[in-house]
């Protein structure tokens, strides 16, 4: 009983090593230095990295809309959008990003279909942005492989790893088993018994794999236009880095961050990966520090908590009353 009770705190403490992370390299580079850095930023580079953020979105509700029509689940871009705002802040402020599920229940509320295929819905969308993330990375560390050599095998891994799980979980015999094993156990406990006794729900009206291309393509435009968010803010300290080799690079590091579970919104691996990867253009660490965590406030969470604003004032409820 001690021993499990060990465990279960160990677990629980995993998602603060980014945020030990983070207070480290404060420590390690100098807040005075970070401070002065981020005062050095001009506030017409947030302003336009927040305005990039517009068509971001627009290509974001686009694709997801897409895969709701597939589904046969109907809601107007107002609202999906609204969602999605609102589920980027849980997303920012969750362990592995688990909080922009929090969209499932919203979907659930407003469409009036099952919370199965809402769960589907969610999946769908998050694994074809994580595929598309990982392929980028990938391109990006065999253009760059003289400096991340070690990091090639390890993103084709993942890839191949998430693209099979991807295939698998679209056909219903073999991705029953999926959920059964992996994905029950995430759900909360007074949904589970519901769930689990209609498996098959997940699968009604699921989109065929070659439906997937169009959402895909639309996912690379919402990488890319993150990443020029990113150069805004790199712009601020002249860096001399070509515009699609920045975005690249700011990719890896921002899917290094996603596909490492052991802090709250990527906040410190993200910040890490990015002094390291930016080290080897010659960008100092209070620079790159700098340019990851203000790109993920305009990126993040600053629309974030536009949509935490937004599940209040325009009627979006919490949780519990869904």
């Amino acid at each position: 009983m001690a021993k499990k009770s060990i465990i279960t705190t160990l677990v629980k403490c995993i998602p603060f090593i980014g945020v030990l992370l983070f207070l480290y390299i404060i420590w390690d580079v100098g807040i005075e230095k970070i401070g002065q850095t981020f005062l050095s930023i001009p506030l017409q580079y947030y302003l336009l990295s927040l305005l990039v953020f517009v068509p971001r979105l627009m290509f974001f509700v686009y694709k997801w809309n897409y895969i709701n029509r597939k589904q046969k689940i109907y809601v107007d871009y107002w609202y999906l959008t609204k969602i999605f705002l609102v589920s980027m802040f849980y997303g920012s402020v969750t362990p592995g990003g688990i909080g922009w599920h929090m969209r499932i229940f919203y979907l659930k509320k407003k469409s009036g279909v099952s919370f199965e295929k809402c769960i589907t819905n969610s999946l769908i969308d998050t694994a074809t942005g994580f595929i598309i993330g990982l392929s980028l990375a990938l391109l990006g560390s065999i253009l760059f492989f003289e400096h991340f050599s070690g990091f090639l095998p390890i993103v084709l891994a993942v890839l191949i790893l998430y693209v099979s799980a991807f295939v698998i979980f679209m056909k219903k015999e073999r991705g029953s088993r999926i959920f059964t094993f992996f994905i029950r156990p995430l759900i909360p406990k007074k949904y589970r018994e519901v769930v689990g006794q209609s498996v098959s729900s997940l699968y009604e009206d699921l989109p065929r794999i070659r439906d997937m291309a169009l959402p895909m393509v639309l996912e690379v435009l919402v990488w890319f236009t993150a990443g020029i968010q990113t150069y805004i803010i790199a712009l601020a300290f002249s860096i001399e880095i070509p515009v699609l080799t920045f975005i690249l690079l700011s990719i890896m590091a921002v899917v290094f961050s996603n596909a490492l579970p052991v802090t709250i919104g990527g906040l410190g691996v993200r910040e890490g990966a990015f002094v390291i990867i930016l080290g080897f253009y010659g960008v100092s660490p209070e620079v790159a520090f700098a340019i990851s965590f203000v790109g993920f406030l305009a990126k993040v969470l600053i629309p974030g908590l536009i949509g935490l604003a937004l599940s209040f004032n325009m009627h979006l409820k919490p949780l519990k009353q869904v």
